[in-house]
């Protein structure tokens, strides 16, 4: 199954920076839970490592610590508009870019379509918030034909 984890490859980018970004359509689960352990002992709940596992798979039923781990990180990685829950579209998409080189405008699209669908269907929580929008994101690159990496098991 495809997983949605280019969020995952451009913290591991970040991470690394020795990474090249060609290189990350294919990811071993255990590098990607490595690369994020750090950052997830610093989540509340504290997520355990199937937790990490559904949000790598990008489980749409995922578990409720899933989707607060995904708003953690996102947190950390200073991702949503201050006394918002909208997505910083801009900062999102100046990472994704990384992986799709030509395609921000379209990226700046979806990434504002995908905000705009949250507040039409009133979540507030900030943990749904993260889950919807990462499944709208994955939703609408996979409706446009990206190449979306995949997560080896």
């Amino acid at each position: 199954m495809k997983g949605f984890i280019v969020f995952a490859a451009i913290i591991l980018v970040m991470a690394t920076k020795e990474v090249l970004a060609e290189e990350m359509m294919t990811l071993p689960m255990g590098l990607l839970l490595e690369t994020i352990e750090p950052y997830a002992r610093e989540c509340e709940p504290k997520p355990e490592r199937v937790h990490a596992e559904e949000l790598f798979l990008n489980k749409e039923d995922a578990h409720p610590i899933t989707k607060c781990l995904r708003r953690c990180l996102m947190d950390q990685f200073d991702l949503f508009v201050e006394d918002s829950t909208d997505v910083k579209t801009e900062k999102l998409v100046s990472w994704l870019v990384l992986l799709y080189t030509d395609k921000m405008d379209e990226l700046n699209e979806i990434s504002n379509g995908c905000n705009e669908k949250n507040v039409e269907m009133g979540i507030t929580d900030k943990c749904e918030v993260a889950h919807s929008y990462a499944m709208c994101m994955l939703k609408e690159m996979q409706e446009r034909e990206y190449e979306i990496p995949e997560v080896e098991q």
